[in-house]
Parts: structure tokens; sequence; C-alpha cells
């Protein structure tokens, strides 16, 4: 009789400890950053998806005549959800206005390099030419020159 009240005793201390203690939590976070910067037109896009998910185990009140179970690894589902048709097609269209955009760009520094070449080769020819009319004025007061 007394150690059955001893064994009561203990399997009751034992469920009121299991229970006692605070349950675990696990979180799991997750951050993406995308940064797209366009100087043609001056647009700057951000995005920042962050996901967090938070798990934990609940307590379960068990008659005193049966062990706790153990605790068992729990999956998180899914939170990410697929893109919608509409979604997609707002992307792609985003994606197709920053390779325009960049195009553009690429363009715009394209003719502004040819410009800057030009001008330079231009400048090149007004000096050569101020040099020939400088020989010629030479050669010509060389040449009324007295003698």
């Amino acid at each position: 009789m007394k150690s059955k009240k001893l064994l009561a005793a203990v399997l009751r201390s034992l469920i009121v400890a299991a229970l006692s203690l605070p349950a675990m939590a696990q979180t799991t976070t997750q951050s993406d950053t995308t940064t797209t910067q366009d100087s043609a037109p001056v647009t700057s896009q951000t995005t920042t998806t962050t996901t967090t998910t938070q798990n934990s185990p609940t307590a379960n009140t068990q008659d005193s005549n049966t062990p706790a179970p153990l605790p068992q690894d729990t999956v998180a589902p899914e939170t990410n959800a697929p893109m919608t048709k509409g979604e997609m097609k707002e992307q792609k269209k985003r994606q197709k206005q920053q390779e325009k955009a960049a195009d553009a760009k690429a363009d715009a520094e394209r003719h502004h390099a040819k410009a800057q070449k030009h001008e330079a080769k231009a400048t090149e020819d007004e000096a050569k030419a101020l040099k020939d009319e400088h020989k010629a004025s030479n050669a010509a007061e060389k040449a009324n020159a007295p003698q």
C-alpha cells in the first residue's frame, strides 16, 4: 500500500514538473532585399520580403497512469504561396521596364561617348588649322621681308 502511494506521488510530481516547464518556441526569420536603381528615368525600386514562422508545442493534460509522450519535431508549413497569374504578369512587366531602362541608359552612354569623341576630333582639327595658319603667315612674312 505504501509503495502504491509512493509511486503515485512520484508520477504526479513528474507530470507537474513536465507541465510546468515552458514550451520552447521555434522561430525562423528569412529576409530578402532587392534594390534596383536606374539613372535615365530616375526611379528606385526596393523589395523587402520577411517571413517569420513560430511553432510551439502545446501541453497536453495526461491521465496520471499513462506516461507523457516525447515531443516530436514539427515541420513548419510553407508560408510562401505560389504567385498568381496577375502577379507573374506584373513581375514580367516590371522586368521588361527595367530592361528597357537599362538599354536606354546604355544607348545614352554610347551616344555620349561618341559625342565626346567627335568633340575631341573637332578640337584637334581646330588646333591643326591654327598651326597651319600660323605657318602660312610666317612664310608670308618671310617672303615679304626685305632682303
